[in-house]
């Protein structure tokens, strides 16, 4: 499944704030790994070097009422008050695979922003950050919880 997503709204505030033009369009790639049950839900989001929420680039699961299992994510975005549905998709099973496709400043992955995914598996576990690649730095991490890898290109 891969959703291409426009520049978001805080990349363009980034870009105009630093007078670059430079942005890179990148392919969040979210591999699971086996698990039995129910789908699982995962947000992919933008963090700063901090771990404060910037973005929500996606959603896999579109019940929001099980968007604050994805504790993170859910603690640092305006998950409740936000319309979400424009960045939403279904849940992803055992093995299943998410592509996300963003533009992302330069200025951005200079500073070593990260993207990070949270997941959740009804009346199983949850796992706040299950994976955090670090702009710049990283092209490829190990997952924890349902998150076999998480990689960009």
């Amino acid at each position: 499944m891969k959703h291409h997503l426009l520049a978001t709204a805080i990349s363009l505030a980034c870009l105009v704030a630093a007078g670059q033009a430079g942005a890179r369009q990148i392919t969040i790639t979210t591999q699971m790994g086996s698990f039995s049950g129910p789908r699982a839900y995962a947000a992919i989001y933008l963090t700063d070097p901090s771990g404060t929420v910037v973005e929500t680039l996606w959603i896999a699961g579109g019940k929001s009422k099980y968007y604050k299992h994805l504790r993170a994510w859910a603690r640092g975005s305006s998950a409740s008050r936000s319309n979400l549905h424009s960045v939403t998709g279904a849940s992803v099973g055992s093995g299943g695979q998410l592509q996300v496709s963003a533009d992302i400043a330069d200025v951005m992955i200079a500073d070593g922003y990260q993207i990070r995914v949270d997941t959740s598996v009804e009346d199983r576990a949850d796992h706040p950050r299950s994976a955090i690649l670090t702009l710049g730095k990283q092209t490829s991490v190990r997952g924890r919880g349902f998150v076999h890898t998480l990689s960009l290109k």
